[in-house]
């Protein structure tokens, strides 16, 4: 008898024991929690969420389930692999750091899915350790960062703006990055990377520029990007 897509796919099983599958699934639990608490110790962003918190978990358990359902069979595994290519993920991922923790969890899964728990709990202590040392000693930020000021200003045509003199009063450096019509034309909406000479006088710069006619709709926003919010 010719063998069939079925055959294959029940051929090659694992022989894996209830315990096997216990001590499995218990220690990428133990990892997914330890990676989730690396994350939420070290976050520094402003859109937390519990939801992800509880999802690196789920990711680590779910993944170590895979692999010991996968085993050594690649029919089963490109099955499921078609299985999942059907899905669709639409969550927007808003940290690229994120995206690290989410691969995180998922290798602590494969490992211990696999049953190489040394690998598992060895390579979670080494990058939760790296992960901690980046975070406590502010590997990688700028003390000095670059913050994006937006204001609405009325087109006059001298060649000094109302506004540049509480520049050089506030700024160590200002850099022009966009310039654009607002209003039918009645305004100009400019946006400009600045730097404070000290971070204590965001709120004076701001209530010098409210005084003056001509400018408004001032914002004062963390970041370089130049993108509308409300777009």
């Amino acid at each position: 008898m010719q063998p069939t897509a079925f055959d294959a796919l029940i051929s090659g099983v694992p022989t894996i024991y209830f315990f096997d599958v216990l001590i499995n699934i218990t220690l990428a639990f133990v990892l997914g929690f330890f990676i989730a608490a690396i994350y939420r110790f070290t976050y520094q962003g402003y859109a937390y969420s519990a939801s992800f918190v509880n999802t690196l978990i789920l990711i680590s358990m779910v993944t170590a389930v895979v692999i010991m359902v996968i085993g050594n069979n690649l029919a089963r595994a490109f099955g499921l692999v078609g299985a999942m290519s059907i899905i669709r993920f639409r969550t927007a991922v808003k940290d690229t750091k994120d995206i690290a923790f989410v691969f995180f969890a998922l290798a602590a899964g494969l490992a211990t899915g696999a049953g190489n728990h040394m690998v598992g709990i060895t390579g979670c202590i080494m990058v939760g350790v790296v992960v901690l040392f980046l975070y406590l000693f502010s590997f990688g930020i700028h003390h000095h960062k670059e913050l994006l000021l937006r204001f609405w200003v009325e087109p006059v045509e001298d060649e000094n703006p109302p506004y540049l003199k509480v520049f050089e009063k506030y700024l160590k450096s200002h850099r022009l990055i966009n310039m654009r019509s607002a209003k039918l034309g009645q305004f100009l909406e400019v946006s400009f990377n600045v730097k404070f000479k000290d971070d204590a006088n965001h709120q004076k710069m701001i209530k010098e520029l409210n005084v003056i006619e001509g400018i408004e709709r001032i914002s004062l926003i963390v970041g370089e990007t130049t993108d509308d919010p409300s777009a």
